[in-house]
Formats: C-alpha cells, structure tokens, sequence
C-alpha cells in the first residue's frame, strides 16, 4: 500500500524511501486461477473454460454492473466493482447462462425451444448469444425423432409418406397428407396426431377421408338419407354427412345348420380356442353341428352338409329392406327352408342315386347305395331320365331363391353346393351300408372280370398291330424298289429324247447352213450375172445397132417365155393381121408397142428422167 492505494509489484527488487508505503504480503498467483488486491483483479482461464464475472459497464454517464464470459487466458481487471463468481463452465456446454447472458449451441438436427419477451422462439442449429434478462431457455427437441414439435403457439409438422397429420386451425379440422416439413405459428393451431394413409376411415370432426377397397362400399347417412360410396378415396366435410359402416359386396358361403336356439346360444358362446369345437355338446350333436335336418318324402331322416353362397349385387335396397347384421340369418334361414322343402319333395332312393351316403361322421369315405346293378351294356336304369338329386336341388333351390333375394333385397344367391348327407336313423344307415358293401364286392368283381377281358383284347389288338404294322413295311419296300425301277427307266427315256433332239437341232441347223449358202451363192450369181448384163447393155448402148439388137432380145425372150407349154402352133400372116397378138414379133411391132406404151403413161415416168428417143428400123 502506498498512501492508502493499493500496488501491485511484479517480479523484480522495489526500493521506497517512504514511510506511506506498507507490504501488504506476497502472493503466487501460478498456483492460483484467481486472487485480488483492491481493485486490482487476476483471472486465468483454463482452454476450452469460460469464467462468469461482472464487470463495470459505462454507458450515458452512468455505470452499471454487467454479466460477462471471459475466455481461455489471464485476464488482468483494474476495477473497483469487478467480481469472479469462482464459476467455471464448459465452452462445450449446450447451454450456458450468466445473468443476462446467455449461450445456445443447437446442435444440427435439432431445435431449441426458449421464450423472449414473453414470446416463444425455436432456434435453429448453430451457436446463439442472446443478451437478455427477458430471455428464457426451455430445452432441444430432435427434429429426427420426433415428427411434431410443439412450442407455445409453434407448432413444427414433419409430415413423412404415408402419413396424414390431423389438427385443429381456426376451429375447422385440417389434414395435411403431402410430405414436407410445416411450421404453423398461431394460437388458434392445434396438432392432434398422426394417421396411417391406408387407413379405411379417417376422421376428425365433421372432416372423414374413407377409402373404399374393391369388394366393399361404405355406408354413410347424409341428413339422415341413406348414401353409397363405391371404390375410392372419398373426403367428407359435411358434419350431416355421418360415416356409418362397411359393407362387403364380395360373395361369402354360409354353412346351412338347424340347431336350437339353445344349441345356437352354446355354439356362439362356449367356443373353443383351440379346434373351435363348441364346448358342453355331445360328440353326436358336434357331428350335427354342420348339418341340415329334414325329412324326405318317404319319411327318413336325413342331414345334408351344405353351403350357400350368396352376394350383395344392390346395397342400397339390401340396407333399405334389411339390417346388415341381420342378413347372414335371413339368408340362412330361407335357404334352410328352401332345401328342406326340395327334400321332403324326395324319396330317400332318389337322393341315394345321386351321391354317397354313410352311417358316420360325413367327414369319412362313404359308398354308393341303391344303385341299380342290371344291364351294364349302356342301357339307363329306370330312375336315369330324372335328373340326378344334386343338380335338381341345386337348379330348383337357385330358381325359387335367385330371383326373389335380387328383386327384394338386391342380394345374388349364387349358388348351393351339397357336399354330402347322412341318414340319421343308424339302424337304417347300417343296413343300407351292408347291402352298399354288397353292391361295391358284386361290382369290384364284375371290374376284375372286365379288366381281365381288356387285357386280353388288348394283347389281340398288339398282335394285330404288330402284324399290320410288318406288312405295310414289306408294301412300303416293294413300293420303294418299284418307285426305284420307274424312276431308272424314265431318266433313261428323258435321256434318249434328249440325244436325239441334240441330233436333230445340229441337223437343221446344219441344213440350215447349206441352205444359206447355196442362196448366198445363188444371189451372188445373180448379181454377178446382173452385172455383166449391164455392162454388156452399157456395151451395146454405145450404139445404135446394138441397142435394138438388146430390145429385139429381150422381146425373143419374153416371146419366147410366153409360149413355153404351146403344143400347137397357128400361123397367122403379119401382113394380114398384124394387131393379133399370136401374130410373129418384129421390130416394127416392137417399136408401136413402146409408142403405145408412152401414150397410157407407164413410160412418162421414165421419159421425165430422160428424153423420149422413136425406136425406127
């Protein structure tokens, strides 16, 4: 202390001469994080450390005392209203608070929720420094793992595939089915929760979605009125609009059973877990359980093990007519009766005819009965032209209840399968096994004796075959060598023909050859011939006397040409009749006929080319 005011002396010698100055002590502060002299302060941060101290703040004037974080390192304050809390925090910390101040780490995936000035916020992932005294943290919550964040009046949807968010907005139902993330900041929003999309009834509020699969309807009432919604997806926002049921259009079988209404109460109620076998019946009424009673018409009592399949075609007049609970027991009951009215219309022989029959459970192999063994040759027994017992009560069951259940309740009763019967009365059902076991030996023996007589014909029937099949094997090779010979014979005739058209066509066209050349001679000759005719009528032309000696020729010749054949010859004096034309040639003669040849103008076409020249003697 010096004159009252604190000092801090560093590592060294120090000398005053004064007697205001006082040693206070020493200090080691490497071994101390903190220690302080007055208002001289020091403070070591370790890393990765934030230490909470208030320190003096002046602002307008004024000095305030203020909340702050120091870092990793020494820290040296000269300040009077300086304070180390002796708080260390981990820089790490996901939240970190000191007065007002205030430190968020949010990590990546995740929110924080916190309120600020009495509003709520969610920040997102990163690092927040909020200085504040109306700030408040309230926690994290994984955007991941949970699908809706809920925050005051923020509300965060992450709405994944096949899923639809139900909530409240304004007072009026909302669903959100498109995947994404949603953010709704409003008091009026409430999150309900969340629906698979495959649901079949969806519903908040007066808001429904109803999907309707194949094989089914809905049923709904809209202001009490009965309305049907086929296959689909259908929303409904009408609160009059009251989503009922569902209603299967597929077809069901029904097992057809008379039983009392207190074996009816014992079978719904006492059901076993394991077989479902009702529990408190005797093995007999277990066995009849699955069985129609009733009588025939000569008065036995039989049970038939059948089953009726029926569907809705018209839903909307079956629930307008009926209950829906209450049509499996309209439907059983009518068939019930249906059939036991067919039955009492026959006799027990003629049920046995049609079907087999057993004095036990229905369930094990059972024999014909009542068959009748006469002629096995193909001809019908008696009872054959009516028609099998089955099929007719099938046929007259669908005739008397198909029409009726569509045209009043819009129900198909498609169809009824008997599987079997079985006579009541063990004493009859004895009987009748013993003379079926009868029946089945007589038959068993009558199978073997057609069965050793198949085998003979059919050994007969090989031996023939075989046979056959040798003989047209042989036909088939003499067929072959004959087809062979032709064959030969013909490529020799096909090759005679064709030597001696060879021989032929070099004939012709070797006399075809000779032809030509003998007329190539021929004309040759004539032209040769020609020739020295012109240049002896060239010769001759020279002169006067020669060319009437050439004109005198030629008319010889052609006189000559025109009485080849003449046996007779008359003779006729010129110098008579000189204008006959069997009267002798001469140049006289000659010369008028040339001159009256120009007057008719055969010679005027020659005589342009060149001038007429008068042939005289």
């Amino acid at each position: 202390m010096e004159q009252g005011v604190e000092k801090l002396l560093d590592v060294g010698s120090h000398v005053y001469n004064s007697g205001t100055v006082s040693l206070v002590g020493k200090k080691q502060y490497a071994n101390d994080q903190y220690f302080s002299h007055g208002r001289y302060h020091y403070l070591r941060v370790p890393r990765g450390k934030l230490a909470k101290v208030w320190a003096e703040v002046v602002k307008d004037g004024v000095r305030s005392l203020v909340p702050r974080l120091l870092g990793q390192g020494e820290h040296y304050i000269d300040s009077n209203m300086f304070k180390y809390e002796y708080g260390l925090v981990d820089e790490s910390d996901p939240y970190i608070h000191h007065g007002s101040v205030h430190i968020i780490r949010v990590a990546k995936g995740s929110v924080a929720k916190a309120m600020h000035n009495t509003k709520p916020r969610l920040l997102g992932m990163g690092d927040h420094i909020v200085e504040s005294t109306q700030f408040e943290f309230i926690g994290t919550e994984s955007i991941i793992s949970n699908l809706c964040i809920v925050h005051e009046t923020i509300t965060i949807l992450r709405v994944p595939l096949g899923k639809i968010a139900l909530a409240w907005k304004d007072n009026e139902p909302v669903f959100i089915d498109e995947p994404g993330l949603y953010e709704f900041d409003s008091p009026d929003f409430e999150f309900v929760e969340y629906k698979n999309a495959d649901e079949r009834l969806i519903q908040l509020g007066a808001k429904k979605i109803v999907l309707v699969h194949t094989g089914s309807v809905g049923v709904t009432y809209d202001g009490g009125i009965l309305k049907i919604l086929p296959n689909g997806r259908h929303i409904i926002n009408s609160s009059n609009h009251i989503f009922h049921s569902f209603l299967s259009t597929q077809e069901k079988s029904l097992r057809l059973v008379t039983l009392s209404e207190n074996e009816k109460f014992a079978r719904k109620s006492t059901i076993g877990r394991g077989s479902g076998a009702p529990i408190g019946l005797s093995s007999t009424a277990i066995e009849e359980c699955d069985l129609t009673v009733c009588e025939t018409r000569d008065l036995v009592k039989v049970g038939l093990r059948a089953d009726v399949f029926y569907s809705i075609e018209d839903p909307e007049k079956c629930l307008n007519k009926i209950d829906s609970e209450e049509l499996e027991d309209l439907v059983r009951e009518t068939a019930v009766s249906t059939l036991t009215n067919i039955v009492r219309s026959t006799t027990l022989n003629e049920i046995a005819q049609s079907k087999h029959v057993t004095a036990g459970s229905p369930d094990v192999s059972t024999v014909p009965v009542f068959e009748e063994i006469g002629d096995r040759g193909g001809n019908p027994p008696p009872s054959a032209p009516m028609r099998m017992f089955f099929d007719k009560a099938h046929d007259d069951f669908l005739s008397k209840l198909h029409d009726d259940f569509m045209s009043r309740y819009g129900v198909s009763v498609s169809n009824i399968r008997i599987e079997s019967f079985k006579i009541m009365d063990e004493e009859l059902s004895e009987s009748i096994s013993k003379h079926a076991l009868t029946t089945a030996q007589i038959e068993n023996e009558m199978a073997n004796l057609e069965g050793k007589s198949l085998i003979s014909t059919t050994e007969e029937r090989t031996a023939a075959e075989v046979k056959n099949i040798a003989a047209e094997a042989d036909a088939l090779a003499l067929k072959t060598e004959a087809d062979a010979s032709n064959q030969r014979k013909i490529d020799g005739a096909k090759a005679d023909a064709e030597a001696l058209k060879i021989a032929a066509a070099a004939k012709a066209d070797a006399e075809a050859e000779a032809i030509l050349a003998k007329a190539k001679a021929e004309a040759e000759a004539i032209r040769l011939r020609a020739a020295a005719e012109a240049q002896r009528a060239e010769m001759l032309s020279q002169t006067q006397l020669g060319e009437q000696e050439s004109l005198l020729g030629l008319y010889a010749n052609m006189v000559v040409s025109s009485n080849q054949g003449v046996e007779k010859v008359v003779y006729l004096d010129p110098s008579v009749n000189k204008e006959s034309p069997f009267a002798l040639g001469s140049l006289e003669n000659l010369n008028r006929d040339l001159h009256a040849l120009t007057q008719i103008g055969v010679a005027a076409g020659e005589g342009s080319k060149a001038p007429h020249q008068n042939i005289g003697i």
